[in-house]
């Protein structure tokens, strides 16, 4: 490996007080999970702040039918993401990992209780981007797995329920 990246990646390990190896772990987890499969699906990067200035300029109701619209036609590059698995399981950690861990999208956190099911999609974005995952996420189940879901959405929230 070249020296500079050596350094780079020693300097990096020690600033979070972890192992290089550690970091090597991540960082090839994180290119394998995030930058491998945006390749494939044409994924892009952009500053928070970018898509908070774009959602702010629209309305409420145009955000969440954005977000809709754009789970309806995102099943291709899900499915390129998971495989061929459209199971609730399967679905459920694609979420947690592609989009949550590595897209930074949302922490998601996931609560049964019998037959009933409340996820709930924590972040920092405001609430326009809870408008826009809201539309997304009932969009995106109907989509996935032909699951109406109930949904509300706060701030920095968005919570999703159903039953299986």
């Amino acid at each position: 490996m070249r020296k500079d990246l050596v350094e780079a990646l020693e300097k990096e390990a020690r600033e979070r007080g972890i192992s290089t190896s550690a970091l090597m772990n991540q960082t090839v987890d994180h290119c394998v999970n995030l930058v491998w499969p945006s390749n494939k699906t044409g994924a892009l990067v952009i500053a928070r702040d970018i898509v908070q200035s774009i959602l702010n300029l629209l309305p409420a109701e145009e955000v969440r039918k954005i977000g809709a619209l754009a789970a309806q036609g995102h099943k291709s590059t899900v499915m390129i993401l998971m495989g061929t698995q459209q199971n609730f399981d399967a679905v459920l950690d694609m979420l947690d990992i592609h989009y949550g861990k590595n897209s930074r999208w949302f922490k998601l956190s996931h609560d049964v209780n019998g037959r009933d099911h409340r996820i709930l999609l924590n972040h920092e974005m405001g609430i326009k981007w809870s408008c826009f995952l809201e539309g997304y996420m009932r969009s995106f189940f109907m989509e996935m797995l032909d699951i109406p879901v109930k949904s509300s959405y706060r701030e920095n929230t968005v919570v999703l329920e159903y039953r299986t």
